[in-house]
């Protein structure tokens, strides 16, 4: 059975992050850094909060980092693993996507 569609590569065109509700309810995000999209449940280990606090920014100023928009927490795009901040150490939870030719990101079995 095929896995439904997440999203399009094309959503991440403008920005490079792009929030979004899966069916079950759980809120994810996905990034696109250097070219390699990945896709995290919307959840700081550090308090358990949304990472975007309701404005579907994931990424830093740079554009390299996750950033937590509550605590400035940052994060690997690569992994998750926080970098800086009050939950260094710690991993956001990673997703796994797989992306058809057609540009659809769906989500993977886990």
């Amino acid at each position: 059975m095929s896995h439904p569609i997440i999203a399009h590569v094309s959503q991440l065109d403008a920005t490079g992050d792009l929030g979004t509700t899966l069916p079950d309810g759980r809120t994810i995000f996905m990034v696109r850094v250097h070219g390699r999209i990945s896709a995290f449940e919307n959840r700081c280990p550090h308090q358990g909060v949304d990472l975007d606090g309701g404005t579907d920014t994931f990424l830093e100023g740079g554009r390299e980092l996750i950033q937590c928009s509550r605590h400035g927490a940052l994060f690997l795009p690569e992994n998750g693993e926080c970098v800086f901040g009050p939950c260094q150490g710690r991993m956001l939870t990673s997703l796994p996507i797989s992306i058809d030719g057609a540009g659809n990101i769906r989500l993977s079995s886990q």
